[in-house]
């Protein structure tokens, strides 16, 4: 395979279905021959962490990752062990996707303190990165500290991304992690705004790293009607539309008039959804020549709630990007 060649996975949400659903997904997605699982978590469901280490057993080939794993979870120091012990166990296919989450519920659930966004990642990716990369921390932080050396298989590669959409918290990725993971991001959004914030990150570090990957999740469902796909699908935009960050997101994507409204509009359903073969195959061209290393296949419309719409489309998907 070209080595630079589209990476295909699918974006595996375990809210709501059981876990044999989970794993039949799973076990799909490495049958089929993608390329990895992503894993959301959100703060009514099942611990990401727990997932991946069970998965890590549970697989073979395809790889594992976060997407993402809150930081209000765990602290930082225990993110770090968790992500590297489930890495030894898959050996050597796991990677750790991290990022806010919904941070105030995470917060009231937890008991976790507020703390200003840019700073405190700052601080816990700097614990987290030293621990995977060096195997051990010795640092002290406003918000996060960490102090601890971790004496299990280790690969000094294992990959560590932040999940992100906001120009400075992106520039942050390009400064620290190994990657961005992208969610609700346009091809013109990654373009416009993601690239030239990753380029400023990469400025401090000497240049893009080696390995460094843009990683965006893309809306999809191969159901044989589209229609009822965008109009399913447009309620979940509904839901995103009344959260204060996403609507920072869609006014900088364009889509001023769906967030004054509250109301997604055709074109911003059909922006950021792919209903129809041909709508997928061009999302998946547009998102490699905007710079995108990898793409995640989050089932939407009918195949976000019927499992076997899911496994169709991520086939589909995958047959389509295997087409070139």
């Amino acid at each position: 395979m070209s080595a630079d060649r589209l990476r295909v996975g699918a974006v595996v949400d375990g809210g709501g279905i059981p876990t044999s659903a989970l794993l039949e997904i799973v076990d799909h997605a490495e049958g089929i021959g993608m390329d990895a699982v992503w894993l959301p978590q959100m703060p009514n469901q099942l611990d990401v962490a727990t997932v991946l280490a069970a998965l890590a057993a549970h697989t073979k080939r395809v790889r594992l990752a976060s997407a993402v794993l809150p930081m209000y979870s765990r602290p930082p120091v225990v993110m770090a062990q968790s992500a590297l012990t489930a890495d030894a166990i898959s050996g050597g296919r796991v990677a750790l996707g991290l990022g806010l989450g919904h941070r105030a519920v995470g917060d009231w659930m937890v008991g976790g303190k507020p703390a200003p966004a840019l700073p405190a990642t700052r601080e816990y990716l700097t614990v987290v990165t030293s621990m995977v990369r060096d195997g051990e921390v010795n640092f002290d932080g406003t918000w996060y500290s960490g102090h601890a050396a971790y004496i299990g298989e280790r690969r000094e590669d294992f990959p560590v991304y932040l999940g992100s959409f906001g120009p400075k918290m992106i520039e942050l990725a390009g400064e620290l992690a190994d990657g961005v993971i992208l969610w609700m991001c346009t091809t013109e959004y990654v373009t416009a705004h993601v690239l030239p914030a990753l380029r400023r990150g990469w400025a401090r570090r000497g240049g893009r790293p080696d390995g460094f990957k843009v990683v965006a999740m893309m809306h999809a469902g191969l159901s044989g009607d589209p229609e009822r796909d965008r109009q399913i699908f447009g309620r979940t935009l509904g839901a995103y539309l009344r959260v204060a960050t996403y609507r920072g997101l869609f006014n900088r994507s364009g889509f001023a008039d769906s967030v004054a409204s509250t109301r997604p509009d055709d074109a911003m359903v059909r922006a950021l959804g792919a209903f129809t073969e041909d709508e997928v195959t061009r999302r998946l061209v547009e998102l490699r020549r905007c710079g995108v290393d990898e793409v995640g296949v989050a089932p939407a419309g009918t195949a976000k709630t019927s499992l076997d719409l899911c496994l169709k489309t991520l086939t589909r998907v995958s047959e389509i990007a295997g087409e070139g």
